[in-house]
């Protein structure tokens, strides 16, 4: 196994690779993946396996660890509902006879 720097920049490297694609990925999509930051080689050498890095991964760096693995949950909006404005009636006065406002 590489020393603690080398283990450090790995898994920070891979962490934030995993936290971008929003999942973490198995070893055949990994090596798949044209854009990896670490070839598979450079894990064994660092790890001696990806399964190992996977489980230091989650003790080592646990927020971009659940950042990878809860991907951003869906905000629902509610519509709005409509208001209903009520306008007053117009107050109707009385008329007399005489033709004067009560």
């Amino acid at each position: 196994m590489a020393n603690k720097a080398q283990v450090r920049k790995t898994l920070e490297t891979v962490a934030m690779f995993f936290a971008e694609k929003g999942k973490v990925l198995s070893q055949p999509d990994y090596v798949k993946c044209a854009d990896k930051p670490v070839l598979l080689s450079g894990i064994r050498r660092v790890f001696r396996s990806y399964s190992r890095m996977l489980v230091m991964l989650e003790r080592n760096e646990p927020e971009l660890w659940l950042i990878a693995t809860n991907p951003k949950p869906k905000i629902e909006i509610p519509k709005p509902q409509p208001v209903k404005i009520e306008v007053p009636k117009p107050v109707k006065t009385e008329v007399k006879k005489d033709g004067k406002d009560i």
